[in-house]
C-alpha cells in the first residue's frame, strides 16, 4: 500500500515535468507554469533546465552572504601556509550556521556562497579524500551538512566557493600562486562529493588563483554537469568557461562590462559564453594588518563598510541583473561579527522599505583632480570610482594635499562622506564648497578613518574639495562621497 501510494505521487508529480522539458531549439513549447514547479522538484537533478530559464533563477536570487571560514581565519593572513599543518590548526570552538542564515534571511538575500575549499588544502565538509578536513578539526562538525541545514530551515539556496588548486597535491609549491600542483582525480572526487552528498548546488565560484589543479575548465564545468546540470559554474580568472562571470572585487554592470570586473577583463570583454554576472568584495574595507576575506584580527572588529554602499551595490545588481556576494568571515567561535549583523540588518530594512532608500553618490564616476598623485593607480578619480579597493595617493613626502570633484552642474549637497580606511594619517582637514568661483568651508577636523560622515546646511554647488592639512605620512583617500542628504 505504502508503495503504491509512494509511486502515484512520483508519477504526478514528474510526469508532467519531464513531458513539458522543452529544447533549446524550441522555446515556444516552454510551458512556464510546469517549469516553475520543475525548479523547486529537480534542481540539481540530472534533468536540465533551459538556459535561459535557469539563469533567469541565478538572477533572481540577487544578493548574498560569501562565507570564508578556514585555516586564513587562524593565521591572521589571506594565504596560510599548509604543509606544516594538520586539521587541528582549525580550531574553532562553535559553528552557528543558523545565525549566518537568520542574518542573511533578514539581510534579503537569496543564498549563501560558502567556501568549501581554500588553496591550503583545508575541506569544510566531511570528504573521502584527505585527513585535512574539518570533522577531523576540534570542532569534528561537517560544517558543511550543518550548513545545509540551516540552509533549508531558513529558506535559502545554497552555492559553493572551491579552489582548483591545493598546495597538498604533487608539484605544488606551498603558498604560492599559481603552483597548486596536479591532481585532477582528487579534485573530480571532491566535486563529486559536493555535487551528490549536499543537495543542489545554485553555482560554483571556482577560485584559479592556485591553477586549475590538472583539470582544464572546460573539463571542470563538464564533470559538474555530469552530477548537476543546472548547477552553473564560473572562475575568477584563467581561461574563461561556463555560464556565470565572476568578478572579484567588481561591481555592478551588464554582461561584458570589462570595467566591472578586477581580473576578468578580457574574459568578460570576448567570451561569448555568460549568462548571468556576480560580483563581490569583503564587507571590510582594505585595513592594515590581518586578512581580509576572512575573519582579520581582534582589533578591525568594528571596521565594516555602511550599509548604505552595501544597499546600493544591491541596487546596482538589481538593475543590471547581477548577483552580489557580499563577503564575511566568522570568527573563532564561528559566528559573525556583531558588526556584521547590524549592518546586514539595516540592508534588509533598505531593501524592505521599512527604512528610506539611500541616495547615490552625486560624484562617483565624476571629472576629479588632486594637487598631485604618488603614481600611476593612484589617480584622482579612483576616489570617486564607487570602488574602495582603489585610492588616491598623494606625491612621496608630502604630508598635506587636496582632492576635488567636478559634480558638472549645480546641485544641492548636504552630505559627504569620506573614506581613509585604516590608513588613519590625516590629522588635519576641511571640507570645501564652491560657491561662485570662492572655496567657502563647511565642515573641518582632525582624523578621518573609516567613512567619516560630515553633515551640514544643504548648498548649491557645482565642485567639493577635500583640503588634507597635515598628516603623519603620505595622505590617501580611498573614497569620498557626495550626497544631497
Amino acid at each position: 500500500m505504502r508503495t503504491t501510494l509512494f509511486l502515484l505521487i512520483v508519477s504526478t508529480v514528474f510526469v508532467p515535468v519531464c513531458t513539458a522539458m522543452p529544447n533549446e531549439a524550441n522555446p515556444a513549447k516552454v510551458d512556464v507554469k510546469t517549469l516553475k514547479k520543475a525548479g523547486e522538484y529537480i534542481r540539481g537533478e540530472r534533468i536540465k533546465l533551459p538556459d535561459k530559464f535557469r539563469a533567469q533563477q541565478i538572477k533572481d536570487m540577487k544578493f548574498g552572504m560569501f562565507i570564508c571560514w578556514s585555516f586564513s581565519t587562524f593565521s591572521g593572513m589571506e594565504w596560510t601556509a599548509t604543509l606544516d599543518k594538520d586539521a587541528t590548526y582549525f580550531r574553532a570552538t562553535g559553528c552557528d550556521t543558523d545565525q549566518w542564515c537568520k542574518t542573511a534571511k533578514e539581510a534579503g538575500m537569496g543564498y549563501i556562497l560558502f567556501l568549501s575549499k581554500h588553496h591550503d588544502g583545508f575541506c569544510l565538509w566531511d570528504t573521502a579524500t584527505t585527513d585535512k578536513k574539518v570533522t577531523h578539526s576540534p570542532i569534528g562538525v561537517d560544517v558543511l551538512a550543518k550548513l545545509r541545514q540551516s540552509c533549508d530551515k531558513y529558506g535559502i539556496k545554497l552555492a559553493l566557493y572551491f579552489s582548483e588548486g591545493d598546495w597538498n597535491w604533487p608539484g605544488a609549491v606551498d603558498r604560492a600562486s599559481q603552483k597548486g600542483g596536479s591532481n585532477p582525480e582528487a579534485k573530480k572526487a571532491q566535486l563529486q562529493e559536493l555535487c551528490t552528498k549536499y543537495g543542489p548546488i545554485e553555482f560554483f565560484w571556482m577560485d584559479h588563483a592556485a591553477g586549475t589543479g590538472g583539470l582544464s575548465h572546460e573539463e571542470t564545468v563538464q564533470w559538474v554537469h555530469e552530477f548537476q546540470p543546472n548547477c552553473f559554474v564560473g572562475f575568477n580568472h584563467g581561461k574563461p568557461a561556463g555560464r556565470l562571470s565572476l568578478r572579484e572585487m567588481g561591481r555592478p554592470g551588464p554582461i561584458g562590462d570589462a570595467k566591472a570586473t578586477v581580473y576578468n577583463k578580457e574574459a568578460e570583454g570576448k567570451y561569448q559564453g555568460y549568462l548571468a554576472a556576480e560580483f563581490t568584495y569583503p564587507i571590510q574595507p582594505p585595513h592594515k594588518g590581518g586578512a581580509m576575506w576572512f575573519y582579520s584580527l581582534p582589533r578591525h572588529d568594528g571596521l565594516c563598510h555602511m550599509a548604505e554602499k552595501l544597499y546600493l551595490d544591491y541596487a546596482g545588481a538589481v538593475k543590471h541583473g547581477n548577483i552580489f556576494s557580499i563577503n564575511v568571515g566568522p570568527d573563532y567561535a564561528g559566528k559573525l561579527r556583531a558588526v556584521d549583523v547590524t549592518t546586514l540588518q539595516e540592508v534588509g530594512k533598505y531593501i524592505s522599505g521599512e527604512l528610506l532608500a539611500p541616495d547615490a553618490s552625486l560624484a562617483q564616476g565624476k571629472p576629479a583632480q588632486a594637487s598631485g598623485i604618488w603614481g600611476p593607480g593612484y589617480e584622482a578619480d579612483k576616489a570617486f570610482d564607487g570602488n574602495s579597493g582603489t585610492r588616491w595617493g598623494a606625491p612621496e613626502d608630502s604630508r598635506k594635499g587636496w582632492l576635488e570633484v567636478d559634480l558638472q552642474g549645480e546641485v544641492l549637497v548636504s552630505r559627504v562622506v569620506i573614506d581613509e580606511g585604516d590608513w588613519d594619517r590625516v590629522t588635519g582637514f576641511e571640507l570645501l564648497i564652491d560657491q561662485n568661483g570662492t572655496w567657502t568651508a563647511v565642515a573641518q577636523g582632525n582624523k578621518i578613518g573609516p567613512n567619516k560622515t560630515l553633515t551640514f546646511n544643504a548648498v548649491k554647488t557645482r565642485k567639493v574639495r577635500l583640503n588634507i592639512l597635515e598628516a603623519t605620512e603620505v595622505p590617501t583617500i580611498q573614497e569620498i562621497e557626495v550626497h544631497k542628504k
